[in-house]
């Protein structure tokens, strides 16, 4: 149950940013309005399948499924999560497919029980990929990875049309008690093939340069994970951000720059032995959009899947999301290794405001807030 209309995913039972005000004739706010929803859609199944062994190495894969849909209009539907092929050396792993982005450090994730997993404030996604994982020790590897984009984007083409992947390189180092990485990533998209009025052939690029840094402290009584983003474009990651495209007149080649996003989460687990434990995740992300706009453009408008959403403009005359900080406190109740429940509140506001070239807003700043209620039920076989 939400306490205001929300922008999100599957429904918004993936929430991401509290609506702005809008009022009607009378001044009353249209968006502080409840809402309640009850859904499945994130039921899944898959196999982890095992192959003979190819070139010294063990093969394995994955396959797996969920009922969330591609689209608003596929909720329901049957969609593709995983689907991973890996060669298992000694000290070595190559895994080719459709995986969770390395950006996504499954031994660093947050233990929220939405969906989401924390975004928009933590970095989502998953892509086609090949990696490359070498362990120099037992504690100790790198991460090296080429990726495209599929699920995570309204519109392929700026990645299609690019004519190469993008790349992540990550460090990792993980005892039995402390986890820390760091991590980055460099793509250079081309997000159309022409642009103006007539359309001219257009060569434009944008590059964009991410950074993530990440640890977990696990103890016997409380697990400690923290991580911190430097983002380009990063709506591909459900989070605050994109590109914005410049025009200095109706005939002119579109141009693009990045907008930059910075955001920070921390997550708090107790680890016990009994039927109840509680958590706490916060976080906060914050839209700082382009750092050297085109002045004297005479139109502005930004891309990428929170454009698409409504969260993000760089458009004057349309509004925009300057930052949101999120609370999520939980409590899981564990009957057995199949059966859990998890209560978890999500408090949320959003900062709106007026939107300018940069994507960002100054005027007319109005703090959005909502409270969801979420009780979720698992059973794992």
């Amino acid at each position: 149950m939400d306490t205001r209309q929300m922008i999100g995913a599957g429904e918004a039972l993936v929430p991401l940013y509290p609506k702005d005000r809008l009022s009607d004739v009378n001044g009353a706010d249209i968006n502080a309005a409840s809402k309640f929803h009850m859904l499945s859609i994130v039921s899944r199944a898959g196999v982890n399948l095992k192959g003979p062994e190819l070139l010294g190495a063990k093969t394995s894969g994955i396959l797996e499924g969920e009922f969330f849909g591609a689209t608003e209009g596929g909720i329901n539907e049957f969609r593709l999560r995983h689907a991973y092929v890996m060669l298992d050396w000694e000290k070595t792993q190559l895994g080719i497919g459709q995986y969770w982005h390395p950006f996504v450090v499954l031994e660093a994730l947050p233990n929220v029980a939405n969906y989401g997993t924390g975004a928009p404030v933590y970095a989502l996604n998953r892509n086609p990929q090949v990696r490359l994982t070498h362990k120099f020790t037992d504690k100790f590897k790198v991460i090296a990875a080429l990726h495209s984009q599929r699920d995570f984007t309204p519109n392929t083409e700026p990645f299609r049309n690019s004519g190469m992947p993008a790349a992540h390189l990550q460090f990792q180092y993980k005892s039995q008690v402390f986890t820390a990485g760091i991590g980055a990533q460099y793509e250079n998209l081309k997000p159309k093939l022409s642009s103006g009025n007539p359309p001219v052939k257009s060569n434009e690029r944008v590059e964009n340069v991410s950074f993530m840094a990440y640890s977990k402290l696990n103890t016997k009584p409380l697990q400690v994970t923290f991580a911190g983003y430097l983002m380009q474009d990063a709506s591909s990651f459900v989070q605050l951000g994109g590109i914005v495209g410049y025009q200095t007149s109706p005939t002119a080649v579109e141009t693009y720059k990045p907008m930059n996003t910075h955001s920070m989460w921390i997550d708090l687990q107790q680890n016990s032995t009994g039927k109840f434990s509680f958590g706490l995740f916060a976080g906060y992300v914050r839209n700082n959009g382009v750092k050297n706009p085109v002045e004297g453009a005479i139109a502005s408008i930004s891309y990428g899947v929170t454009t698409n959403w409504g969260a993000i403009s760089a458009t004057p005359g349309t509004r925009t999301v300057n930052y949101l900080y999120k609370v999520v406190p939980r409590l899981d109740l564990t009957l057995s290794k199949a059966l859990k429940f998890r209560l978890e509140y999500d408090r949320s506001t959003a900062q709106w405001a007026d939107a300018t070239i940069k994507g960002t807003g100054t005027e007319n700043k109005y703090l959005a807030n909502n409270n969801r209620f979420q009780l979720t039920t698992l059973f794992n076989f």
